[in-house]
């Protein structure tokens, strides 16, 4: 709980059952839902992860995910490693999965060896989609890595309620012989110059949105900074023509920086031309040991400036860069704050800003819930309800404060969680009335 106010309570209550728009998602259905043998494995997955490495984890992780070792062997380490670590947010996911999930109120080796014996079952179609349809998770934007050859042949089923993106990093950071000509094979093809490779990721792009492909995902933040060059067609090919005439050569950045950059913008024009709205990793990024500085939205400004027919998603609240992000949002008529992976990143930080975007962006602006997991419906499911926490108490403080009435709050709530991502992405829902 994030608020102890009675205005807290009210808006939490009125929002506990709405249904909800999954920002983004990585998970690809019940198909490849993870296989639950043992309870820590099961509890650890993703993100806490990154909590326990951050106090030292790092050698016991491998022993800590084997499912062939018993919980007993792995109590000792887990224990130490879990006190120091059980009240981030990302731990609250975990908490959270054992108090709605198994029925366990307090981490304990008698608690594990009781969840133990009723792990769930995600493989079964059933027990997969209930948790889903419990949590009111009614449509998921999902950024996944599968065979697109058979997604464009219509052998690849996507579950009813995922909505396909395109996964952007792989058409521009094409760094080898290699990684192009697998683009290439998407649609049986090969290429021997830039401009045929252009051409033919415009193709794939068409395709894909004749299948059912919304928008695109880019998250190239994790490897280079989101600055985005207005490169030359001329620097992009050099670089482009190096690759491709020697089948042994590869190119890392910042040498490949102008031919992603002429990419990235080639494929913003294709963006405007599709419709296609585009998703864009801001801010802290999954593991330890990445460069943060890279990844501020503020970077992203010339790209905002130059294709302002693009609407343009920025995700994760730029955490920890709150102020930017506002900014950006507030003057910029084509982006969007998405809270996708924030709610669990730092609850806290979540509850501040959507209190502080009341004040600063119009409330159309702001996507609440993202739940940034990879197949395990029950962290989505759980992540939500800090979401909707973190949501009811930032608004719950501007009603305390008389900026807002009730009533107003609640609606933005339904808004945030339901009608804005609706509206954005053009997905066609009935919007709720409040």
């Amino acid at each position: 709980m994030l608020s102890k106010s009675a205005s807290f309570r009210s808006i939490r209550k009125a929002i506990d059952e709405i249904p909800v728009i999954d920002c983004h998602d990585h998970s690809m259905g019940y198909r490849s839902a993870p296989e639950y043998k043992e309870p820590i494995a099961s509890l650890i997955r993703e993100y806490v992860e990154s909590d326990l490495m951050s106090v030292g984890a790092e050698p016991h992780m491998e022993m800590l995910k084997d499912q062939t070792l018993s919980t007993e062997q792995k109590w000792p380490v887990f224990q130490k490693l879990w006190k120091a670590t059980e009240h981030t947010s990302y731990a609250r996911v975990t908490k959270l999965i054992m108090e709605k999930f198994y029925g366990e109120s307090g981490m304990s080796l008698e608690a594990l060896m009781r969840i133990g014996q009723r792990l769930l079952k995600l493989r079964d179609e059933k027990v997969y989609e209930k948790i889903l349809d419990d949590a009111g998770i009614v449509c998921r934007l999902v950024n996944i890595w599968i065979d697109l050859k058979k997604y464009l042949e219509g052998k690849y089923r996507m579950p009813g309620r995922d909505r396909m993106l395109v996964p952007l990093p792989d058409f521009h950071h094409i760094n080898s012989y290699e990684a192009i000509q697998k683009i290439a094979d998407i649609l049986g093809k090969k290429v021997t110059s830039l401009d045929e490779y252009v051409g033919l990721c415009g193709e794939v792009f068409s395709r894909m949105k004749k299948r059912g492909t919304i928008g695109m995902k880019d998250q190239s933040a994790y490897n280079r900074p989101i600055k985005f060059s207005n490169a030359t067609r001329e620097e992009a090919e050099r670089v482009f023509n190096k690759i491709i005439e020697n089948p042994r050569f590869s190119v890392g950045f910042p040498e490949l920086t102008p031919l992603s950059d002429y990419l990235f913008h080639q494929f913003m024009r294709m963006a405007r031309k599709l419709d296609f709205f585009v998703q864009i990793h801001t801010g802290h990024m999954a593991g330890i040991r990445n460069e943060i500085s890279k990844t501020n939205a503020v970077l992203f400004t010339s790209v905002l400036e130059m294709h302002s027919e693009v609407r343009f998603d920025i995700f994760h609240g730029n955490w920890p860069y709150d102020g930017e992000v506002l900014y950006l949002a507030k003057n910029y008529s084509n982006v969007h704050i998405d809270a996708c992976w924030l709610n669990v990143i730092d609850a806290y930080y979540a509850r501040k800003l959507f209190a502080n975007s009341i004040m600063a962006v119009p409330h159309t602006k702001i996507h609440g819930f993202g739940a940034d997991y990879t197949g395990a419906p029950e962290y989505a499911a759980s992540h939500l309800l800090i979401a909707k926490d973190a949501i009811a108490a930032g608004l719950a403080e501007v009603v305390d404060m008389g900026w807002l009435k009730k009533k107003e709050a609640i609606k933005i709530a339904v808004d945030w969680l339901f009608n804005n991502p609706n509206e954005w992405y053009k997905l066609g829902f009935d919007p709720i009335e409040i």
